[in-house]
């Protein structure tokens, strides 16, 4: 059997006796085994799409941006290898969905000493407008956060890196909170609804920047949750923002305030950009991204197939 390991070498996680761990892990187990360093934004999906002609499993090593770009070189191409994942990132929420991410690089690592006792899972590749991503495309005020914050912060600070990065730029981003909200609408239940929305959020997983929204979210039923931020007022604010930063959002409850958010699960979703593409344009997993707008200004989101996962069986029962 072969394996080929794709790394990003600037993940927060990630060094060179990570890459080493693995590479031991998979050879105890009489693998052979390649390395490719992803070099930059997208040289991932090139790497993937080689790597899946010429090996029969594909492990990715690097954060969820890398594990997007996994599912973009498999949403171009006919599956043929085997994925998996080890998550060296900043937040790691795909991993942590999966049950992946086991509180440290070398434990995640650990999980693939025994590969006959792992499962081959088919996971969902949600689309927007045929544009593949793992487990979020969102768009609005403070979405470019995650693709903006200094590769320095993440590496020094981990996932806080994200939060004093916000807090250095916030005031920057007040314009956009009471000037440049989101007008969209979309249907609901057969329920026409129009807003001016902060933010918009489509996502495939339990958690999202390591907050814990969605406990209930599984990432192989073919169906996905949307989110619509439409504003808080301002005491409502503090208390929501304290809920989520307690215990990471662990005992935060996303229905409660369904006065200014509207979230709700489906298997289809189209909405209209009254005014055009968001100025900030999307995230996908991470890492900015171009999504074209239809001619009549919509996005069009859909499972659009499976990616074959390989997953350890105790993370499965986490």
């Amino acid at each position: 059997m072969k394996a080929t390991i794709i790394y990003n070498p600037n993940a927060t996680g990630m060094n060179d006796e990570v890459l080493r761990g693995m590479d031991m892990t998979l050879e105890h187990q009489d693998i052979e085994v390649d390395n490719l360093e992803s070099k930059y934004p997208g040289h991932a999906i090139e790497l993937m799409k080689e790597a899946n002609e010429n090996s029969d499993l594909v492990f990715t090593m690097g954060g969820d941006g890398t594990l997007g770009e996994a599912f973009r070189a498999f949403g171009a191409t006919q599956q043929k290898a085997n994925y998996a994942h080890i998550a060296t990132g900043t937040a790691n929420d795909t991993a942590d969905n999966l049950g992946l991410y086991q509180g440290s690089v070398y434990s995640s690592v650990k999980l693939y000493e025994n590969l006959n006792k792992c499962l081959v899972v088919p996971v969902d590749m949600i689309t927007a407008n045929d544009v593949p991503f793992s487990y979020v495309s969102c768009c609005g005020t403070f979405t470019n956060l995650t693709y903006e914050t200094p590769k320095s912060f993440k590496k020094t600070f981990g996932k806080m890196g994200y939060y004093m990065f916000s807090g250095l730029i916030g005031l920057s981003c007040l314009p956009d909170v009471f000037h440049k909200p989101l007008k969209i609408s979309y249907e609901v239940g057969g329920e026409r609804r129009i807003t001016s929305a902060l933010t918009m959020l489509v996502s495939n997983t339990k958690t999202f920047a390591g907050f814990k929204l969605f406990p209930d979210a599984k990432i192989n039923d073919g169906i996905f949750e949307v989110t619509i931020l439409r504003g808080l007022p301002g005491k409502s604010t503090l208390k929501a923002i304290s809920e989520l930063l307690y215990k990471d959002g662990e005992n935060f409850d996303i229905y409660k305030y369904d006065k200014y958010i509207d979230t709700f699960q489906t298997d289809y979703f189209n909405v209209v950009f009254e005014n055009g593409e968001p100025r900030l344009g999307f995230n996908h997993d991470g890492d900015h991204a171009f999504v074209s707008l239809n001619d009549d200004k919509t996005i069009e989101y859909k499972v659009s197939k499976k990616v074959k996962m390989l997953l350890p069986q105790r993370a499965m029962n986490k």
